[in-house]
């Protein structure tokens, strides 16, 4: 007889002897059969039914293998003994196209069922039917239904959803509050859109029009709720002129004496302007925001897009360019297309091709614009002014130094000549304010660094000549923060600066403000959230990566920990509302 040392070695032997797995290519047929054995009710132990009497025929081993909710339910519930359930939290339509996705591993998610398939998918924990419903949605959000889809969401915690619905609310609330879903918000609702930093629309007036359209949508039982609607209008970022015409003169205001306040508080702060401390009536709106630079290398030309998150303090990079640029400009028009604009490629010409960023799109992909510049231009100026991109001076192979001008007319989608500016100019700033155009500084006709500069007045197509700078200069960076224009360091001659002025339009008067902690030149500069930031540029000889913010209130330059991913001379930099896909 054997001893059992000798048949463990026997056994393990055979164990570790030569074997075959087959694996079952498909599993299609497994679902086929399944399902047809549950349409003939063949082998069905459970049935399952809803409120309206609909009866689901199926198998509970299925079912709990496939869901986890019918799992416990068949394992530690009651219903384990059952051969009826009822379902009285689900809708029938929704019920039967689940147990069909456990038999088939398929689901058809349509505009007509995603809002009762995501919370029947959510209520069986079904997580990823609930995912595939939350993506749809999202890919359906427009001005009619958003705050719809952000109700279903929130009620189902889908966390995407929620952020990202509510997100596109606070970007369109200009095209919302005039629909049914708006109309319908209890006035908590309101107040807690009309009250957010985040909303994003073209003026303050957006926000009053639409307390008026809700209360009169139900006037009778809304009209006592106006003052307390009132308190988050901020006012006084509209104009003396609107308030007095619009606001004033509007029936429902006169009848509300307690409006009256508001109104006060407005005019006030409108009239003393830096006198009245900023509070949630003269605070302006930001949106959801973030940095976005194109362009500028150590090498005068890339391919790469970044942004800047101020929320995490971080950068990532977005959809690469077309083709490598290098001393481009960029603008932003209706608040969502981004325009690159002139400057050169590598071993190639200065160019005047336009290339466009639909940051609204689900592609994500630059596209060639069909409508070039009139002019090649390098280190050229751009700006914007009701939509309109204006592309100022700078320099070409062909004319050398520019005066010249154009514009690109949103609404004909073409380029046209306009007046030129009183001197050339190349290595300038740009900046709008108060729908002017402010060049200031670079090289002109008669000195290597000047410091004189002049608005455009499209309405009148006219340059006027300003107040000089303290400082000549050249490659400055200029931004526009709180209806004034700085002008953030530059060159003078060889030596890159520091020091940093405004130009204020009531006075028409420079005044110099602090320096930044590091000499910049080329830098890029955009206000965001009531700071100025100064990001990249040249020091010396080496190109920059860094950040710096201002804060007009401290006077304060303060260093931003985050770092650009790529070294930026001259890069194209705009503020733009947060896309959904970043």
């Amino acid at each position: 007889m054997q001893n059992t040392n000798q048949i463990n070695q026997i056994s393990d032997s055979r164990r570790c002897g030569p074997f075959k797995l087959y694996t079952k290519s498909s599993f299609v047929d497994v679902y086929e059969r399944l399902q047809s054995l549950r349409n003939g009710k063949v082998f069905c132990d459970i049935k399952l039914k809803t409120e309206d009497n609909n009866i689901i025929h199926a198998h509970k081993v299925v079912l709990s293998a496939a869901c986890p909710y019918f799992n416990a339910m068949f394992k530690h519930f009651a219903e384990r003994n059952y051969d009826l359930v009822i379902m009285r939290q689900i809708d029938s339509t929704a019920l039967q196209l689940l147990i069909n996705f456990i038999y088939s591993g398929q689901i058809k998610i349509t505009e007509r069922n995603a809002q009762v398939l995501l919370p029947a998918a959510n209520f069986l924990l079904l997580l990823e039917v609930k995912e595939a419903c939350c993506d749809f949605l999202l890919s359906q959000l427009c001005p009619s239904n958003c705050i719809g889809i952000n109700s279903i969401a929130d009620l189902h915690s889908c966390t995407k959803l929620i952020r990202s619905s509510e997100l596109y609310i606070y970007q369109h609330f200009s095209e919302v509050f005039g629909g049914d879903e708006f109309l319908s918000l209890s006035s908590e609702q309101v107040i807690k859109l009309i009250s957010s930093d985040k909303l994003t629309v073209p003026s303050e007036e957006k926000v009053f029009e639409s307390v008026i359209c809700w209360v009169k949508y139900k006037l009778g039982s809304r009209k006592c709720i106006l003052p307390q609607l009132m308190e988050h209008v901020r006012l006084a970022l509209t104009s003396e002129d609107y308030i007095t015409k619009n606001v004033v003169e509007n029936p429902l205001i006169k009848k509300h004496y307690a409006c009256n306040h508001y109104i006060f508080k407005a005019l006030n702060s409108l009239k003393l302007g830096e006198l009245i401390p900023q509070g949630i009536w003269n605070k302006p709106r930001y949106g959801d925001k973030v940095i976005l630079v194109v362009g500028g290398s150590e090498t005068e030309s890339i391919y790469n897009l970044e942004w800047y998150d101020p929320k995490t303090n971080q950068w990532s990079l977005g959809p690469e360019l077309i083709r490598a640029r290098g001393r481009n400009s960029l603008a932003v028009t209706n608040g969502n297309l981004v325009f690159v604009a002139g400057g050169h490629q590598i071993r190639k010409s200065i160019i005047k091709t336009v290339d466009v960023l639909d940051l609204s799109s689900e592609s994500h992909y630059w596209q060639p614009s069909i409508n070039k510049m009139l002019v090649e231009r390098i280190f050229l100026g751009i700006g914007v002014i009701n939509n309109n991109i204006y592309a100022v001076g700078g320099y070409n192979d062909r004319d050398n130094h520019l005066d010249s001008t154009e514009v690109f007319d949103y609404r004909t989608q073409k380029w046209c000549m306009i007046s030129n500016m009183t001197t050339t100019r190349t290595y300038f700033g740009v900046g709008v304010l108060n729908d002017l155009l402010y060049v200031v500084g670079g090289n002109d006709h008669s000195t290597l660094t000047s410091n004189t500069a002049e608005s455009y007045n499209p309405s009148v197509d006219m340059w006027t000549p300003l107040a000089n700078m303290h400082v000549g200069r050249t490659n400055p960076g200029v931004g526009v923060l709180y209806g004034e224009l700085y002008v953030v360091g530059g060159r003078k001659v060889q030596k890159c600066l520091k020091s940093v002025e405004k130009y204020t339009p009531s006075t028409g008067a420079w005044t110099t403000v602090a320096d930044l902690n590091f000499s910049r030149a080329n830098a890029g500069v955009v206000a965001l959230d009531g700071l100025l930031y100064a990001v990249g540029g040249m020091r010396n000889s080496n190109s920059l990566n860094s950040m710096e913010s201002y804060n007009p209130y401290t006077n304060t330059w303060t260093m931003v920990t985050g770092r650009m991913i790529i070294r930026r001379i001259s890069p194209g930099v705009v503020a733009i509302n947060r896309p959904l896909h970043f």
